[in-house]
């Protein structure tokens, strides 16, 4: 669990800096960060579930892994539109994203005990990707402020994974 954290606070917190400095906020640079993220997503929890997974945990990732694979290759695909479809693509996708990562992880949280350290860690996650997934879909948001939010979303998420990570485990 905390090498899998470690590994998606890198990839969260290195998307967030690509887009934070990104001269552009367009359309374009929100779906190449998104399918980087996804795609990186996929690969670090399927990984850290491979490797550092035992039983029922390593099973539990499949499908937040298969949804964070299908939205980066969705994001792949997109760039090829023009831009205004290409926005309601990058808001589409964001709000799945959010939304569907959101309602996995309180699962997660849910099962791993609101009062256990994991548990309030998934529930942190969990609580900034739903409200990720509803800011996307309730506002009505320009490109420039959606790609914003992603960013800001990936730099925040980064750095609570990463402490999370850090953080020294509770012994009995």
């Amino acid at each position: 669990m905390r090498q899998t954290n470690a590994l998606r606070a890198i990839v969260s917190f290195a998307v967030g800096i690509y887009i934070t400095f990104s001269q552009s906020h367009s359309a374009a640079i929100g779906l190449t960060a998104l399918a980087i993220f996804a795609l990186a997503f996929a690969v670090t929890n399927a990984v850290g579930s491979a490797i550092w997974g035992k039983g029922l945990i390593a099973i539990e990732a499949i499908p937040l892994t298969i949804v964070s694979l299908l939205v980066g290759v969705f994001a792949i695909m997109v760039p090829g539109l023009d831009e205004a479809n290409a926005r309601i693509a990058f808001i589409g996708l964001i709000t799945v994203w959010g939304l569907v990562a959101g309602a996995f992880e309180l699962y997660l949280a849910r099962r791993a005990g609101f009062s256990s350290t994991v548990g309030r860690d998934y529930l942190l996650s969990a609580t900034l990707s739903i409200v990720l997934g509803l800011l996307f879909l309730v506002a009505p948001l320009d490109i420039v402020s959606a790609v914003g939010f992603f960013g800001a979303y990936l730099v925040i998420s980064g750095v609570q994974l990463g402490v999370a990570a850090a953080s020294p485990v509770a012994t009995k």
